[in-house]
């Protein structure tokens, strides 16, 4: 309790907790302001916007309608008003192409004007089918946004009324290269974008940053903002010319804006993310939060100060647990204060003598009860093998050399422990197998074979109510299965084939061959590694016979002759 009472103290006269009120009641106060902000810059944004594509627009757009106001337009020779169609086109490069039409909407023939190389015949009739869908007319007209796949750009069309009265129409492709242009130099932010869209919320041009495709024509009526744009357009047209707010749900949510370009019926649109559109936000919270931290660094250096001689023996004491947790029981730790951190220490230090004392006593009991159970493993062993005096000692010889294969191919101590039980009990199921077949010094008949191939199962059967034997299982029913899936009993091939018996195995067919049996003697060491070598990928796992041959060439053991058990450990 005395050092709650000290550190509750240092952090009250720090003033940690009034510095938070009072940065929770700026951050309240100014965020509104700051998001009100923050949404007039995106609006003015789009309203500059929305003034750059109408200048865009206007300027050909007049320069079209002109022709259409020249008197007498229709009376002038066929010569003069080609002239005319010409040096409009050059005068005014967005225009790609003017065709004339008379009273009646019918095109006139020899009134058409176009730049050659840029239009082709296909996208010429597209720009005339455009323009006699706006006629007649009697005010100027934009047709909707086209994608023009030659010049890889966006066109529209603009029809017009000739003379007063109307003795024609005009009607001029204007290219929207340019907007592209415009848009591609406009920055929105660090991570924003702005683009523009036609009355049903289809692409008309988008800059550099924004969304995926390139062409003009694609349907963003599904965003937020332009979802809101083309709504409020069709509910009620002449609501607003712009709007600004914050839309969309969860990480996805975004400042959005939009201006209204009442001819032709656009929207100029920017978005931003909405953590970077509301900055100034964050920055202010940000540095309510910096002055926070160090108001509590200065409260937690105070408390360090004053508590020194409290956070010594503190760390004494959580350094002390750290090594009983790393396995050094009976550590002790030196504390010399007189006050509850003292009586504390002493209390650490009995208790890791006592746990010492447990420790030490349990692993003797643990090891008593493991050498007990290898004990009646290895009795298990030779209960089979003294069946037969050309087998005796084979089960323990095949645990040895599978240890040291297992050793070669990297296991754990662990997995060589299961090896060493797996290679003794590898035959257990032979108990169950009379001894008439098993005792038998000649070979054996199919049906006494049959028999034989019996005892892995046997075996797997004795140990499966012994939990502590479960990872030995494998070794006991699988180590008569081939590498080729050719052995028995489950005709397992491969990896399949658990690594435990894939080991046991080879030490099993290895001490085979160099041990004498009712049907052959014990072959050299040469002989026998050239008759393993022979059921490489066949039998054996060439992996692990690989590992047996270094065994081999590292402990240079003599097998021939041999009737104890062979002893490859070093």
């Amino acid at each position: 309790m005395k050092l709650f009472r000290q550190l509750l103290l240092l952090m009250l006269v720090a003033s940690a907790i009034p510095t938070a009120l009072v940065a929770w009641t700026s951050i309240r106060d100014t965020r509104e302001l700051l998001v009100r902000d923050a949404q007039e810059l995106a609006q003015e944004r789009v309203k500059q916007l929305a003034l750059k594509i109408r200048t865009l627009l206007d300027e050909p757009t007049r320069a079209a309608v002109g022709l259409g106001r020249l008197p007498g337009f229709f009376e002038l020779p066929r010569a003069r008003q080609q002239t005319h169609l010409a040096s409009l086109l050059t005068q005014r490069r967005e225009l790609t192409a003017v065709t004339l039409f008379d009273a009646h909407g019918e095109r006139i023939p020899g009134l058409q004007a176009f730049a050659l190389r840029d239009i082709p015949p296909s996208e010429l009739a597209e720009h005339e089918s455009r323009a006699r869908a706006l006629l007649p007319t009697s005010e100027v007209r934009y047709s909707e946004v086209s994608w023009s796949a030659s010049r890889h750009e966006p066109v529209i069309t603009v029809a017009f009324p000739m003379g007063d009265p109307i003795q024609g129409f005009g009607a001029a492709e204007i290219s929207l290269r340019e907007l592209a242009e415009v848009l591609a130099r406009e920055k929105v932010g660090s991570s924003g974008f702005a683009y523009v869209v036609d009355a049903r919320g289809r692409l008309v041009a988008k800059n550099a940053a924004a969304l995926q495709s390139d062409r003009s024509g694609v349907d963003l009526s599904q965003r937020p903002a332009v979802a809101h744009f083309v709504r409020t357009l069709r509910d009620s047209p002449q609501a607003e010319t712009f709007h600004v707010g914050a839309f969309g749900e969860g990480p996805n949510r975004i400042v959005g804006a939009y201006a209204v370009l009442p001819q032709p019926g656009w929207a100029a649109v920017s978005e931003q993310p909405i953590e970077l559109a509301y900055s100034q936000v964050k920055s202010m919270e940000r540095r309510s939060l910096l002055v926070l931290a160090t108001a509590v660094l200065v409260a937690l250096g105070l408390a360090a100060a004053f508590s020194r001689n409290v956070t010594r023996p503190l760390r004494t004491l959580t350094a002390g647990a750290l090594e009983l947790a790393r396995g050094k029981l009976g550590h002790q730790v030196d504390v010399k204060q007189k006050n509850e951190l003292g009586e504390l220490s002493k209390t650490f230090n009995y208790m890791s003598a006592q746990l010492s004392a447990y420790d030490q006593e349990t692993r003797r009991l643990y090891e008593g009860l493991e050498q007990g159970y290898l004990d009646t493993i290895v009795a298990l062993a030779n209960a089979i093998d003294s069946k037969d005096a050309y087998t005796r000692g084979h089960s323990q010889r095949v645990g040895e050399v599978a240890v040291e294969i297992g050793r070669e191919m990297g296991l754990t101590e662990r997995e060589l422990k299961w090896l060493k039980y797996g290679g003794i009990l590898h035959d257990v199921g032979k108990i169950g197998i009379v001894e008439s077949i098993l005792c038998k010094q000649s070979r054996l008949t199919e049906d006494e074979m049959l028999v034989m191939r019996g005892h892995p199962e046997i075996g797997d059967q004795m140990v499966a109510p012994i939990s502590f034997l479960e990872p030995v299982r494998a070794a006991i029913r699988s180590h008569h299965e081939r590498w080729d899936g050719t052995g028995y009993p489950d005709r397992l091939k491969g990896k399949e084939i658990p690594l435990i018996a894939r080991i046991v195995n080879c030490a099993d067919t290895f001490d085979a061959c160099t041990s004498t049996r009712p049907y052959q003697k014990a072959m050299p060491l040469d002989q026998a590694m050239e008759v393993m070598e022979r059921l490489r990928g066949a039998q054996l796992d060439p992996e692990v016979l690989d590992a047996l041959r270094r065994v081999v060439e590292k402990k240079g053991v003599r097998i021939e002759g041999q009737r104890k058990p062979v002893k490859l450990a070093s």
